[in-house]
């Protein structure tokens, strides 16, 4: 009787993971670096000759399966921005970007890409943007709809950050909508870059940062009060003040949290039962599920939400309700945001599981 119970909860398991896969779904907290693949970059270290310490794909796979934030780092540029040697390798990225999007069942995507490592290494800006707005417009005509954050890092300063900015307004195009603050918050606080964020926003670019990820509330109070961000990128230590978690309520600022990246990074938790992402939702906060890297995190999209059910940190009411809340903090138009709900509601109502549709 035993196993026959167990085999009926896996059946049950099985069929609520198939159901969340099968919803189209959107994603606001996504680095372009964290989606190329191993096989992407042993091709890159074989069409470079590039001498970085890797020997063999095996070795590759093995870099990849980081265990401390040090490795995270060394990965990400010591070895993944260091294979990007032309513009064409750009569209490594964006395969793998269609491939990621395509197997989570993510219509619309909003994606950091950071120029500055590209440039020192040789690659030139609008080459970079050219290729970027093709990949966009290729992965639209599949039906994947993609739009790029300019991710300027604190660890670069605020000089190469204004520079980064003006070369992106020198080169527009509908597919860059915003600029995004990122690198370790320790390197340097949102307030710094005041300057860079007041030129965006007066040129019409949505602005977004990373903060609250492992400094600690005072840095949300920053990026919402001084730099205007319009959603924060984690956002977690906003735990520790209980103001903040009101303010961030009242003014409905989207919180672009990711499970496994806050995980792994053993900050402000090192479980999902100790995550504060469920007492945000309790608290009435704009919550959202993001991977922030899902190859260097070895998790994607669908696994994210499944896990956080599967952990009892969430019904599936509750997470179909962040998953609504996904759609519109995004930068769409509203009628765009309402047409995707609008599919993925369809798609509900005609499953097993119409009864746990978020109420309009």
């Amino acid at each position: 009787m035993q196993k026959k119970a167990s085999r009926v909860v896996t059946e049950e398991s099985q069929s609520v993971r198939s159901f969340i896969a099968s919803l189209p779904k959107t994603e606001i907290h996504l680095h372009i670096e964290g989606l190329v693949s191993v096989d992407s970059i042993w091709s890159l270290i074989q069409k470079h000759k590039l001498d970085i310490g890797i020997r063999s794909r095996r070795e590759l796979k093995k870099r990849f399966q980081v265990t401390s934030l040090t490795e995270f780092i060394d990965l990400f540029i010591n070895i993944i921005q260091a294979c990007l040697r032309s513009e064409e390798d750009l569209t490594y990225l964006i395969d793998d970007t269609r491939t990621y999007l395509t197997r989570n069942n993510i219509r619309y995507a909003e994606i950091f890409f950071a120029p500055t490592k590209l440039i020192k290494n040789g690659l030139d800006f609008d080459r970079i943007i050219s290729i970027l707005d093709t990949g966009a417009d290729q992965l639209r005509g599949e039906g994947l709809d993609v739009r790029y954050i300019v991710d300027v890092s604190r660890g670069f300063g605020l000089e190469n950050a204004m520079r980064n900015l003006e070369l992106t307004l020198a080169h527009p195009t509908e597919n860059i909508i915003g600029l995004g603050l990122g690198g370790a918050e320790q390197s340097g606080p949102a307030r710094e870059y005041e300057p860079v964020f007041q030129k965006a926003r007066a040129a019409g670019l949505k602005v977004v940062a990373h903060a609250g990820e492992d400094v600690g509330p005072e840095s949300i109070w920053d990026t919402v009060d001084i730099l205007g961000a319009q959603r924060i990128g984690h956002g977690i230590s906003a735990i520790q003040d209980r103001k903040l978690m009101d303010h961030l309520k009242e003014r409905g600022i989207p919180l672009e949290i990711c499970p496994t990246s806050n995980l792994f990074t053993r900050k402000y938790a090192t479980s999902l039962r100790e995550h504060p992402i469920r007492a945000f939702f309790d608290h009435g906060m704009y919550v959202t599920v993001n991977t922030d890297d899902p190859t260097l995190f070895g998790v994607e999209l669908n696994e994210e939400y499944t896990g956080l059910l599967e952990a009892g940190i969430f019904t599936l009411p509750e997470l179909l309700q962040i998953l609504k809340n996904g759609v519109f903090a995004t930068f769409l138009s509203d009628q765009r945001k309402t047409e995707i709900w609008a599919e993925i509601e369809s798609t509900i109502r005609a499953s097993d599981f119409a009864d746990a549709a978020p109420q309009t």
